[in-house]
Formats: structure tokens, sequence, C-alpha cells
């Protein structure tokens, strides 16, 4: 009945392969991404994480106010009910996905001490499936669904490890497993939504660090559920078919990419014009004839680029004006 147990069965296809391709040459700029917003990286996947927690929350129908949810979220609010305890809690869950995700586990019992801290206010316990042998024993007609979920685990731990499989393709039909086994007495859709989220992270889509997962699901929510059901569709007779679903969340990833591509754009121009604005600054500074090669002396990690836009700027506004050409031109304030 798993796709994980079943995946020397799956196919995938040529336009899978486009759309795997493209993600992983936006996983490329990982790296890049990350030199470029340095330090300001944490005050980004706080941002994000706020947005996944207030979406997520959306998703899974917490009977709270926005008012409350912002104030829980963004401000660390103290809670005072259930649901607001349950908010705080997945705030940290998530904070953790985020910071933790490379040596968070996704063995039984760390899914299961997950969700009871998720739900503080009832013991949640591995649910358990009827087996097909019969036995005069009422108990051992049952099998605790920790074993399914144990066996689905450990495979998807032997092929990351041994790489033998493409990892997002891998991690999407481990969610579909979980959301269908259902392995716990409560808290089952939730659950699978955070497997979802810290497996995705696993992938290395670092998309998800300055894009929310969540939103985006939530706005396209009609679509998600669809891909998910059809997904599900002749899952317990171990033939679901989950290359929709695998298709509608590449399309989720890439948009996710895509609007990172975005957000570090923005952040470097915005970047980019407080230098140009600090190399203003030190221009107005000095006395006489100065060169480029002053203004690299006093900002060594600026650009060409936003050396020349400052110079080209304070010559247009009759500031100062070129007395030559060239790599080392000299500059003059104007009187």
């Amino acid at each position: 009945m798993s796709c994980i147990l079943n995946l020397n069965r799956f196919i995938i296809p040529n336009d899978v392969i486009l759309s795997l391709t493209e993600i992983y040459q936006y996983i490329g700029k990982n790296e890049s991404y990350e030199k470029i917003v340095a330090n300001d990286k944490n005050r980004m996947i706080e941002q994000t994480i706020a947005r996944d927690c207030y979406f997520l929350a959306k998703m899974t129908n917490i009977e709270l106010t926005d008012v409350r949810m912002r104030l829980i979220i963004t401000k660390d609010s103290t809670p005072r009910t259930k649901d607001e305890n349950f908010l705080f809690n997945l705030k940290e869950s998530l904070t953790s996905c985020q910071h933790r995700f490379q040596t968070m586990l996704t063995q039984s019992n760390d899914l299961i001490n997950l969700a009871n801290f998720l739900n503080q206010s009832s013991n949640i316990r591995f649910d358990y499936i009827a087996v097909d042998k019969k036995s005069l024993l009422q108990s051992q007609n049952m099998r605790s669904k920790r074993l399914d979920l144990d066996q689905m685990d450990q495979e998807v731990v032997r092929l990351v490890e041994k790489e033998e499989y493409e990892k997002i393709v891998l991690y999407l039909n481990y969610f579909i497993d979980f959301y269908n086994l259902a392995p716990f007495t409560e808290l089952n859709k939730l659950m699978s939504y955070v497997l979802l989220y810290l497996t995705m992270l696993k992938a290395n889509i670092q998309a998800f660090s300055y894009v929310s997962l969540f939103e985006l699901l939530y706005n396209a929510k009609s679509e998600f559920t669809t891909e998910v059901m059809n997904a599900s569709f002749n899952w317990k007779e171990g033939y679901a078919q989950t290359l929709g679903f695998i298709r509608f969340m590449l399309k989720i990833i890439l948009k996710a990419y895509k609007r990172t591509d975005e957000i570090i754009r923005e952040f470097e121009y915005d970047r980019n014009l407080n230098k140009g604005d600090n190399i203003e600054n030190t221009i107005h500074k000095l006395s006489g004839i100065f060169t480029k090669e002053e203004l690299r002396r006093n900002h060594p990690y600026v650009s060409e680029s936003t050396i020349n836009r400052a110079l080209n700027k304070l010559k247009d506004e009759k500031v100062i004006k070129p007395l030559s050409k060239g790599r080392s031109a000299k500059w003059i304030k104007n009187p």
C-alpha cells in the first residue's frame, strides 16, 4: 500500500525531469543567496516562519481571530487558551524545522513526540490497523501503524543515504504515504503538512526559507486538496497515482524560487542604494582631488557599478566633476 515501498514501479516522465532540472538550477543558487543576505538571513527566516504559521493555522481551521493569531505569531503574546497554546507551539515547531532540519529525524517516535508537543492537552498515541490474518485473540487481529511508519521511514532513509532516488520526488511520495496511513489517534492532517515542510527543507529547497510554503498552498488550496485526493486514490491497494500531485508541487517549488530570486534582487538593490548613500557621504567628506581607488579603500566590499552610480549621480547634481577618464580617473568637488 505504500508509495515508498513501490517506488521501483514509479517512472519519472520527461516533463517532470525538465521541471526538476530547472529546480536544481535554482538550488545551485542557494549558496549565493546566503552570501547576499548574509546576517539578514535569520530575520528573513523569522518573517517566513510567521507567515507559514499563520497560513498553516488557516489551512487547519484553528479557531482564533486574526488579531489574536498575529499577536501570538509576531509579538509572542502569552497564550491564554488551548488553541493559542497550540498556535504558539506550532510556531516553535516550524522554527525548529527551519533551523534544525538537517538533524531532525522522521522516525515514528520523533514524529509522535512532535505531535504531542503541539497538542499538549491530550495524549496522542499510535493508531491500529486490522490485519488480514484472523486470530482467536482480538488483540492479534490488530497491528500498530507505528510498524508501517517505521518501515516507510527506514526505506526513505536508505534511499537518501544510498542516493538511489531523487529526493524531492521521494519525499513527496512519503508525504502521500503519511497522509493516507494517518498513523496517530489525532492530528494526522496537520502532522502530514509539518512533515511536508520538514522534508522539503531536507531536500535543500531553500526557497522556503524566504517564501512561505503554506501561503502558496493556501492560495492554491482547492488544487492542492484535489491533487492530494487524486494521489490517494487506490493507495490502500498499492496503486496510488502520485504524478499529478508531484507536478503540482514542482510548480509550487518553482514559483517559490522565482519569488526568491525577486526577493534577493530587491534586497541587493536596496542594499546597494544604502551603500551608494555611504559612498556619497564619503565623497562629501573628502577635500580637493580624489580617485575611485580612495573610495574603494573606504568601501572594499562595494561593487564597481555601485561606485560608478554614486559618482555619476553626484556629477549630474553638479557636486563633483571628472578631471580625467579611465580606471585611474581623478575627480574634484565643485566649489
